[in-house]
């Protein structure tokens, strides 16, 4: 069970404790200042969990910038699991081989519209720069880094595993099997350099 719950269960029996004179009603606000600061765990700290967002902006198109529907309506950064897609924005990289249409793609899907976050049941909550790692599930129930690598618009990120990693292998097979986006027309030298390491032979 959830730790988070739990504590939140045995300081609501403290506070209904205290209203009835078992305890000293000071633990009373003590237990309230509790339970306000659990509302705001940060999300680092939650797992297995769905958040509600709406997409603000699509850097590219694995990588989105979301408003959360909380309170604080905070701006949160999203960086897709398992699915990695040329680079358009990189600061030490050229725009890749159909990066602009993987990030149009992204757009076409999910820029404007409110969407479902799923954290990973394993693993860290967020990448190395501070983004936030989840699953997005969109209008029509459909998960859009599957979406992306189904269509061919990016690959199965196979450098960080993860629970759905053979799904989206899978799902890139298929999608190089029948040639669809970039696996129609992309050279070697056009994937990305993890892919070129991991797999050499992915194109032959």
């Amino acid at each position: 069970m959830n730790h988070t719950f739990l504590v939140k269960v045995l300081v609501t029996l403290v506070s209904i404790a205290a209203a009835f004179g078992i305890i000293p009603a000071v633990w009373g606000p003590v237990t309230a200042v509790v339970l306000d600061q659990l509302e705001n765990v940060p999300v680092e700290n939650v797992t297995d969990t769905q958040m509600y967002a709406v997409v603000e902006r699509v850097i590219d198109g694995d990588t989105i910038e979301v408003t959360m529907q909380t309170p604080e309506s905070k701006l949160e950064m999203l960086r897709l699991i398992g699915v990695d897609t040329p680079e358009t924005k990189h600061p030490r990289m050229p725009v890749q081989f159909f990066g602009p249409e993987a990030t149009q793609f992204t757009k076409n899907l999910c820029l404007g519209s409110q969407v479902v976050l799923q954290l990973q049941k394993d693993g860290p909550d967020r990448g190395r720069y501070g983004r936030l790692l989840v699953y997005v599930r969109l209008n029509d129930g459909k998960i859009l880094n599957e979406e992306i690598i189904k269509h061919g618009l990016g690959y199965s990120y196979t450098k960080y595993p993860h629970e759905k990693t053979e799904l989206y292998n899978q799902l890139q097979k298929t999608a190089q099997d029948e040639k669809r986006g970039l696996w129609g027309s992309v050279k070697f030298e056009d994937l990305p350099d993890w892919l070129r390491k991991s797999n050499p032979d992915i194109l032959k």
